[in-house]
């Protein structure tokens, strides 16, 4: 019996990376998983591999009626919504402000920021009260990201936004907490997706490395538990100090 059986959980991005981490690990705890994904093969993929009663769903995070729709198969289906770990997200090509046209800047808003809200505002609704909702945001939602002006606007925002929300999950009983990794290993940035390991196997990472999707996926789960339940409208930080320091080659400040 693991820490979430009887529970509901709807996995958004669980195509690969974070979302498949955690798609898997909350399945491995007892939730009933539901993985939804623009890329519905993906999500088809993931949980076929997990098996028992998990399903897939196709799901464009940028457009509402597709999170309403995704909160109405979850409820017809399961009859309950307890998880939802917003975590669908996009990076996109960007090397700089010059290289941030508005299109990107547009796209990017449209995924990362508007698609949280999408999601926040069609599961909110019917989170069961207990529930919890995580939403990933970034290490560049809490500071600049030169390299990609946009996506940091977009992280920034889903951080205001989880923020903002508290009291309208706290009116149902439920709690909303953001994710803030810093650098981790996924597909979103090139590398492969890797097996699922046992929680207590992880490696640590080392200072201001680079996470594995696991390291995020298990900080969500515990954010889902009521280990966590003094625990909300908060910003998550798991970046492996990356934001901790100054950076090793600053000179020193002060007089």
């Amino acid at each position: 019996m693991g820490q979430f059986s009887g529970k509901v959980a709807v996995v958004t991005g669980a195509a690969s990376g974070i979302g498949r981490a955690a798609a898997i690990r909350f399945a491995q705890e007892g939730a009933r998983v539901f993985c939804a994904d623009l890329n519905l093969a993906g999500a088809q993929a993931v949980a076929a591999d997990i098996g028992g009663d998990a399903a897939a769903l196709h799901l464009d995070v940028a457009d509402y009626a597709s999170n309403q729709a995704m909160a109405a198969q979850v409820m017809e289906q399961a009859g309950r919504l307890d998880i939802a770990f917003l975590n669908a997200g996009l990076y996109g090509a960007a090397d700089g402000l010059e290289t941030v046209d508005e299109a990107l800047f547009d796209k990017l808003i449209a995924v990362n920021l508007k698609g949280a809200y999408n999601g926040i505002k069609a599961v909110q609704p019917v989170i069961a009260e207990g529930g919890a909702v995580i939403v990933t945001a970034s290490a560049a939602g809490v500071i600049g990201h030169p390299a990609n002006p946009a996506y940091s606007a977009a992280k920034h925002g889903v951080v205001g936004l989880v923020k903002s929300c508290v009291d309208a999950f706290a009116a149902r009983g439920a709690r909303i907490n953001a994710l803030c990794p810093g650098g981790v290993e996924t597909p979103l940035i090139g590398a492969p997706d890797v097996a699922i390991v046992a929680s207590a196997d992880l490696p640590r990472v080392p200072l201001r490395g680079m996470g594995r999707a696991q390291h995020v996926a298990e900080v969500a789960l515990w954010l889902a538990s009521p280990a966590s339940g003094f625990i909300t409208g908060q910003a998550q930080v798991l970046d492996a100090a990356l934001l901790s320091t100054f950076a090793p080659v600053m000179l020193p400040v002060g007089p």
